[in-house]
């Protein structure tokens, strides 16, 4: 089968047909990948004359489709059957036709081979922006969330510094919980870095996000060093909701001095921090 891709966008007002490119649907000639840009959902969310409309409750519909469709193509619910689906010819008939707040463009034939790597740079292109939001290849998000992560990040620093390390209240009795770092060193200064996605509840990220900063600074204390010569990270996506409890406790941390911030995507940065630092494992209850 051809690949082809359509580009999703959102009409804000449909009567002035304005239009926001918000994503892109492509087909590969096996199975369907998507891509949503949290930049462009945010800008369309901002333009929307109905603040009843739910776009992340869209966006979700489309992936768990294609997420379905990927798994199963004998039985298809969503538009007519998996042949009928994957022809560019339906895509093209959805570009003329489809005249609600979603809306297709015209489909663009491919005429080479799309693997992760041509995605990315797919999406790059059309977006002017990097790979920030992990794209769908019937998979779940939160396992490819952990997979950028350990690429980036645990597989490079593995051998150097101590990685997935749980520090537990019974060898550390500075601090009363159990919490596990995905990697920390030290040399000179400590240097760590926790993911946490923000898809729990505030109440649960609240107490997370305390026990991160408790933990920095019994460490810190305990190693006599200085808490602005360390080297802290947060790896976590923005959460898309702007003014919720979330986003607010996100915020909270981008703007303190002793965590830096980094998308999942930049997992990279704590890696080259590590390597450039010469940094080095140190507690001696790992070995």
């Amino acid at each position: 089968m051809k690949s082809f891709y359509s580009i999703l966008k959102l009409s804000p007002n449909i009567a002035t047909e304005d239009s926001v490119a918000i994503g892109i649907l492509l087909f590969d000639g096996k199975k369907f990948r998507t891509y949503f840009s949290d930049k462009k959902k945010r800008l369309a969310n901002n333009l929307l004359d109905d603040k009843n409309v739910n776009l992340n409750f869209i966006v979700n519909q489309i992936n768990e489709k294609c997420n379905a469709i990927n798994s199963d193509k004998e039985e298809l619910k969503l538009f007519y059957k998996f042949d009928k689906l994957s022809e560019i010819s339906y895509f093209d008939y959805l570009s003329n036709y489809s005249n609600g707040i979603i809306q297709f463009s015209k489909p663009k034939p491919l005429y080479e081979e799309m693997n992760d790597i041509a995605f990315e740079k797919l999406i790059n292109f059309l977006f002017n922006e990097p790979l920030y939001r992990n794209y769908l290849v019937a998979s779940s998000e939160l396992s490819l969330y952990r997979n950028v992560v350990e690429r980036k990040l645990i597989n490079k620093v593995d051998e150097k510094v101590h990685t997935h390390y749980r520090f537990k209240p019974e060898v550390f009795p500075s601090i009363y919980f159990s919490y596990e770092m995905d990697c920390i060193g030290l040399n000179g200064s400590l240097i760590g870095a926790k993911s946490l996605p923000f898809d729990k509840s505030a109440q649960s990220l609240d107490k997370n996000i305390s026990h991160y900063f408790t933990l920095i600074s019994s460490l810190t204390s305990k190693y006599n060093k200085s808490l602005k010569d360390n080297n802290f990270y947060l790896i976590s996506e923005e959460p898309e909701k702007i003014g919720s409890k979330e986003h607010k406790l996100w915020e909270s941390v981008r703007y303190n001095e002793l965590i830096s911030v980094i998308h999942p995507e930049e997992s990279n940065l704590v890696a080259d921090k590590i390597i450039e630092k010469k940094a080095a494992k140190f507690l001696e209850e790992v070995e």
